[in-house]
């Protein structure tokens, strides 16, 4: 049961624009907006807590999909800011949390 969980988490990475991130995106700076989930993957052997700001990320599920060895956290943008995910000493990356209206060229039509 749980590894069909899993296995449902990872066909929902693919659909609606979800952002995607993996250990290859170590050390790197990516935006998302805010009240947007994505996922990160990394190895299943790296079993260590995801230390990052309450106050800007929340996590979701965190699993394993066993066909793949891959460990899943999925982490939706909840509050404005920034905040470095911290995965152990082997995986950070930094994540800068903005609202889409606050983008140039973003314009919200009132009626």
């Amino acid at each position: 049961m749980k590894n069909a969980g899993i296995l449902l988490l990872l066909a929902g990475c693919a659909g609606a624009g979800s952002a995607r991130y993996s250990d290859a995106d170590h050390r790197k700076t990516v935006a998302a907006d805010l009240e947007t989930t994505f996922y990160l993957s990394l190895p299943e052997t790296n079993r260590d807590k995801a230390v990052f700001s309450p106050d800007v990320l929340s996590l979701g599920k965190d699993g394993v999909d066993e066909v793949q060895h891959r460990r899943i956290l999925e982490f939706t943008a909840k509050g404005l800011g920034e905040t470095e995910i911290q995965v152990g000493s082997g995986f950070s990356m930094r994540v800068q949390v903005t609202s889409a209206s606050d983008r140039p060229g973003m314009h919200l039509h009132q009626h």
